[in-house]
């Protein structure tokens, strides 16, 4: 009833435990990415799905260059390879006929024939001889002969169609590699914004810095805060667009990328975080979202990093941790990369700058008023105030 035969379980390699492991870390990563309801992704890409436009289709081919740079890397290389062999193949069944037409596969063994293609004993060779000609090779085996009244035709045809299509799609290859979107790639925005209080107002911040030394050139940063909004006249835009201004300490929105940097946006009457709260992540549906405009210094192409935030990604009371420090054994400052996400928690913050604004006012009037009842005291207006003046006058009198 039982088998005495141990059953084999086999252990996975080291490669395979590898692969899983890679599996699994990418799989988390995608899910975390969708679970995060954003119309913009951390890395910048848009999560927006756009319905209704097949009608519009054809307008793709009208801008082809652009829809072949904008396609992924695997339909642009299987374009790219599908395309040269298309054509390999096409002008291969012309030579082919060709030849065949003039007889030259009936006639291999008779030497009175003048073929079309010498060397070319089969559709392989036409094959090989139309490779050959259109990527000028030329292995010096076949060869075509002039007498033929289509050689020259067919030659001057191949090679200026082979020649545009090397042109046209190995120029879209070299474009899409330098795409100036690619050097978004190196530049680093933080996961997280902090709200915490600076110079006596509350103040949002983000962090930016450049992996490269070859910095943007005129870089600046822009911010709007997506959210539901709804005129007097109840007309709803659920995505509605509202500005944040940023600017890097004293330099207005204009960033130099040096080293990191973090941007504050001061949470004022008119910016759109004035009446907002920590409670609001609750119920509250809106979406920070950042863009970092430079142009490139090695190619002179404008680039673009954006990046997104969330209610939940926006800390209270927290601030950024300080990652540059003075080297004092090599004369330099010291930038640690490793910490440009880290944040450090700074006060608790639970009300709103216009609530916040509102307690400032109140108390500054309180202060006021009792300044003014202590100067009113002080100059003797009230019967309290007479009396004292009245006894210090008699005790200075008889003190003479």
């Amino acid at each position: 009833m039982f088998s005495d035969q141990k059953k084999i379980i086999k252990k996975p390699t080291r490669c395979e435990r590898f692969l899983d492991c890679l599996k699994f870390r990418c799989r988390g990563s995608e899910d975390k990415e969708d679970k995060r309801k954003a119309l913009v992704g951390k890395e910048g890409g848009y999560r927006i799905n756009y319905t209704g436009l097949g009608e519009h289709k054809r307008k793709y081919l009208a801008d082809i260059y652009i829809t072949l740079i904008d396609i992924p890397w695997r339909y642009a290389l299987a374009i790219l390879f599908n395309v040269f062999l298309v054509t390999y193949l096409f002008f291969g069944v012309l030579w082919w006929a060709m030849a065949h037409n003039n007889g030259d596969f009936d006639n291999l063994d008779n030497p009175h024939h003048v073929p079309c293609l010498l060397g070319v004993k089969s559709f392989a060779g036409s094959l090989l001889f139309s490779i050959e000609t259109q990527t000028t090779i030329g292995y010096g085996y076949a060869y075509p002969n002039a007498h033929c009244a289509g050689t020259l035709p067919l030659i001057y045809l191949q090679v200026t169609i082979g020649f545009f299509l090397e042109s046209f799609l190995l120029g879209f290859i070299f474009v899409k590699i330098a795409r100036p979107k690619n050097r978004a790639k190196t530049m680093l925005l933080s996961k997280k914004a902090v709200v915490c209080q600076e110079d006596g107002n509350l103040c949002l911040q983000i962090r930016v810095g450049d992996m490269r030394k070859s910095h943007l050139i005129e870089a600046s940063v822009q911010g709007m805060l997506v959210r539901k909004h709804v005129t007097q006249e109840g007309v709803t835009y659920p995505l509605y667009q509202r500005a944040v201004e940023f600017e890097a300490n004293g330099m207005g929105d204009r960033v130099f990328l040096l080293w990191p940097m973090t941007l504050t946006h001061k949470i004022t009457e008119d910016s759109p975080f004035w009446g907002i709260r920590p409670s609001d992540l609750s119920h509250e549906k809106y979406e920070l979202i950042v863009f970092l405009v430079g142009t490139v210094e090695a190619t002179g192409e404008v680039c673009e990093a954006r990046t997104s935030y969330t209610p939940y990604e926006i800390l209270w009371g927290h601030r950024f941790e300080r990652i540059e420090e003075y080297d004092l054994g090599n004369g330099r400052w010291h930038v640690d990369f490793t910490g440009f996400h880290d944040v450090v928690y700074c006060q608790n913050i639970r009300h709103s700058a216009e609530e916040l604004d509102k307690f400032k006012d109140a108390t500054n009037t309180t202060e006021e008023k009792n300044e003014r009842e202590v100067r009113y005291d002080l100059n003797g207006e009230s019967n309290g105030a007479k009396g004292i003046t009245f006894v210090a006058n008699k005790m200075a009198d008889s003190s003479m």
